[in-house]
C-alpha cells in the first residue's frame, strides 16, 4: 500500500502551471467526478453486463498501451551530451528530462486507477449475477426475521450498496480516463520536444566535424 500511495504523490505532484510552475489542487476535479459518479448511480441503480463488459475490454487496451509507454521510457532513457548548443538546449535537455520521469509516475498512476477500476467492475459483476442476487434475497430475508427489520429496509440498503459500487466504478473510470487522456497529451509534447533536441543533436555533430576539417593542415584534407 506504500508503494501505491508514493505513485498517487508523485502523480499528484506533476500537476502544476504557469512560469514559475505552482501547483494545481487535483481535489476540484475529483469532487467533479464524485458528485457526477452518485448522481448517475442513484439514477441508474444497475450497470448492465454489457457496459462492465465493454469497459473491462477498453480498460485492458488502455493498459497494454500504457505499459509499452513505461517500457519505451525505461530503455530509452536520455542521456546528458557532453556539451550543448546553447543554454536553451541545456534547459530544454533537463526539461525532457524531467517530463520522462513525470510522464513515468502518471503512466503508473494511470495503471493503479485503471485496475482498481476493472476490479470495481468484476465486483459488479459478481453482485449482479443471479445467484448471487438469489442467496443475498434468501439471506436478507433470514436476517430481517431474526432482527425484526422489515425487508423492504433489507431491500433498501442492498439498492443502496449496489449504487454505492456503480458510483465507485464510475468515479474510477473517469478518473481513469481523465488520466489517460492527460498521459497522451503529455506524451505528445515529449516527443515533440525530442524530435527538436534530436535536431539540435545533429546540428551540434555538423559543427563539430566542420569544426574539425577546418582545423585539419590543408595537406591533410583529401
Amino acid at each position: 500500500m506504500s508503494s501505491i500511495a508514493d505513485i498517487i504523490r508523485k502523480d499528484a505532484a506533476t500537476h502544476y502551471s504557469g512560469d514559475p510552475p505552482k501547483p494545481v489542487r487535483r481535489a476540484p476535479n475529483l469532487w467533479r467526478f464524485a458528485t457526477l459518479s452518485l448522481a448517475v448511480a442513484f439514477i441508474v441503480g444497475v450497470a448492465s453486463n454489457d457496459l462492465l463488459g465493454g469497459a473491462l475490454s477498453a480498460l485492458a487496451i488502455l493498459v497494454g498501451f500504457s505499459f509499452n509507454v513505461l517500457f519505451y521510457l525505461v530503455a530509452n532513457r536520455l542521456s546528458r551530451p557532453s556539451s550543448f548548443v546553447s543554454y536553451e538546449h541545456e534547459l530544454r535537455f533537463n526539461r525532457l528530462s524531467k517530463l520522462s520521469d513525470e510522464i513515468f509516475d502518471n503512466v503508473s498512476y494511470f495503471n493503479v486507477v485503471a485496475v482498481a477500476s476493472a476490479i470495481s467492475s468484476l465486483v459488479l459483476l459478481l453482485v449482479g449475477s443471479d445467484e448471487f442476487i438469489k442467496r443475498c434475497t434468501t439471506y436478507s430475508h433470514i436476517i430481517a426475521s431474526k432482527l425484526n427489520i422489515i425487508p423492504v429496509a433489507v431491500g433498501w440498503a442492498g439498492w443502496g450498496i449496489r449504487s454505492l459500487l456503480l458510483a465507485a466504478f464510475i468515479f474510477l473510470l473517469c478518473e481513469s480516463i481523465y488520466t489517460f487522456l492527460r498521459c497522451i497529451s503529455r506524451v505528445r509534447f515529449y516527443f515533440s520536444m525530442l524530435q527538436v533536441m534530436d535536431d539540435e543533436n545533429q546540428e551540434l555533430l555538423r559543427d563539430r566535424e566542420a569544426m574539425a576539417k577546418a582545423a585539419m593542415p590543408k595537406d591533410a584534407v583529401v
